[in-house]
């Protein structure tokens, strides 16, 4: 039997005209994963897809209510906590990703998914669904909206695609940005994506869909520059340390959800691993 679950929180994140986004929010205790459907006149588009089996498949229920065709569906990075969620409940449908993200699941989705078993059991799926098309940077018009497709290098992860929808001013920066929880900072040669996120303060965009935690403003991409910024710091004073270092991080940011998101990404910035 399934486990029950706090409800997801799901919004809708902006409408205009005939496109809405929509945003579909895990519970705390699965570090509150932010997936994201932009809905045109026509069509569905998917981004990312949840951690464990059980929101996902809620999320995928979610989407079949709006009775229109899933196009597509994009996978934003590597990451467990947005790829699992594919595989389990959108395996059947075209699955989008940069070139290095598909290499990624070729060579370390199976170790990836047998080895968090151990943490999150059947919340696991059964299999990892490898994405069938690669997406490059550049423009695509898909149910007469305009997307812009990016790829963030050095940042979070090694390559991140971001998504843009620049007539709704709408950023779609899934784990360039965490809203209302800590970041999952894994190393140290991060200043790329400080960059990245200051580019975006003086851009014209005005709402930005994390990979984590509600969607949010420009206010909330400053904080996370500055909480980058804090735990470079704190790393560097604390080398050696990792849970002097924690403490301090908890302390200078003690609003913030999802704790267990530094236990995961603290040992790495440390040099060792999970």
């Amino acid at each position: 039997m399934e486990e029950q679950f706090p409800a997801p929180v799901i919004k809708i994140a902006k409408e205009t005209g005939d496109v809405r986004v929509h945003t579909f929010i895990g519970s705390e205790r699965f570090f509150a994963v932010a997936t994201h459907v932009i809905e045109g006149p026509n069509e569905l588009v998917v981004v990312d897809g949840q951690l464990v089996v059980w929101y996902a498949k809620e999320f995928r229920a979610y989407i079949d209510q709006l009775n229109k065709p899933i196009s597509r569906t994009y996978l934003s990075h590597d990451h467990p906590d947005h790829f699992f969620g594919l595989s389990a409940a959108f395996g059947d449908k075209p699955m989008y990703a940069l070139p290095e993200t598909i290499r990624s699941l070729e060579e370390n989705g199976e170790t990836v998914r047998k080895a968090q078993y151990e943490r999150f059991g059947p919340g696991v799926p059964e299999f990892v669904v490898i994405p069938a098309f690669a997406v490059n940077p550049g423009t695509e018009i898909i149910d007469g909206i305009r997307f812009v497709f990016e790829r963030v290098t050095d940042a979070e992860v090694a390559h991140q695609l971001v998504i843009k929808l620049p007539e709704h001013k709408i950023c779609i920066l899934q784990d360039l940005l965490y809203n209302g929880v800590h970041l999952c900072i894994e190393n140290k040669e991060i200043t790329n994506w400080i960059r990245y996120l200051e580019e975006l303060l003086v851009s014209d965009y005005e709402l930005f869909l994390p990979g984590h935690g509600e969607p949010a403003d420009k206010n909330e991409v400053e904080e996370n520059i500055r909480y980058i910024k804090t735990a470079l710091d704190l790393a560097e004073k604390h080398t050696g340390d990792i849970e002097n270092y924690k403490t301090a991080l908890f302390e200078s940011f003690p609003n913030r959800k999802a704790p267990q998101l530094v236990h995961i990404g603290a040992p790495r910035l440390f040099g060792g691993s999970h």
